[in-house]
Order: C-alpha cells, then sequence, then structure tokens
C-alpha cells in the first residue's frame, strides 16, 4: 500500500479532486487533520494568548512532578551522551 498526500491550495477544488479520486478502483481517499487557518498576524497571537488563559495554574505537586519528570528527561540525556552514568535496574532495586 502506498500513500500519496495530496494538497488542495483553493478549497473550492476539494469535492472534484475527491471525486475523480474516488472513480478510481483500488483507491481510497480519507480526509487528513485540518489546519487553523491564519489570517493575520495579530489574531494568532490573540488566539495563543486565549488558549494560554484557558489553562489553570499548577497546584504545587503537579509542579514538583513537572519538576522531576524534567529532570528525569535530562538525566537520560546526559546519560545517552555519556556524560552521566545512570543506576541499572538490579542496582537500583537492590537499594531499596
Amino acid at each position: 500500500m502506498k500513500l500519496l498526500l495530496v494538497n488542495i491550495i483553493d478549497p473550492r477544488k476539494e469535492k472534484l479532486v475527491t471525486d475523480i479520486l474516488n472513480e478510481i478502483e483500488g483507491v481510497e481517499v480519507r480526509r487528513g487533520p485540518s489546519r487553523a487557518k491564519r489570517t493575520a498576524r495579530g489574531t494568532t497571537r490573540t488566539v495563543v494568548a486565549n488558549r494560554a488563559k484557558a489553562i489553570k495554574p499548577m497546584t504545587p505537586n503537579e509542579k514538583k512532578f513537572v519538576k522531576g519528570l524534567t529532570r528525569a528527561f535530562k538525566d537520560m540525556d546526559n546519560h545517552i551522551a555519556g556524560k552521566k552514568k545512570l543506576k541499572t535496574l538490579d542496582e537500583f532495586l537492590n537499594g531499596l
């Protein structure tokens, strides 16, 4: 199975292209995820600002969790880069 991505620049041509492709035997047409329209530079910023306002502030426990998760990812990156040696699972379990 091959996947072909078709960008339709003119929205009025979407139905025409879909109808043509549906006429071909062995072709399945699916709609991809739609993108948000960017009309003006200022409106994009207001949408982002409104979305940021809609997010509730984190509780102290959530902040602590995010901080620990961020630290764990940094440790993992340092381990992969060879800058830090992490314990194996056996070493960790023996320490308990």
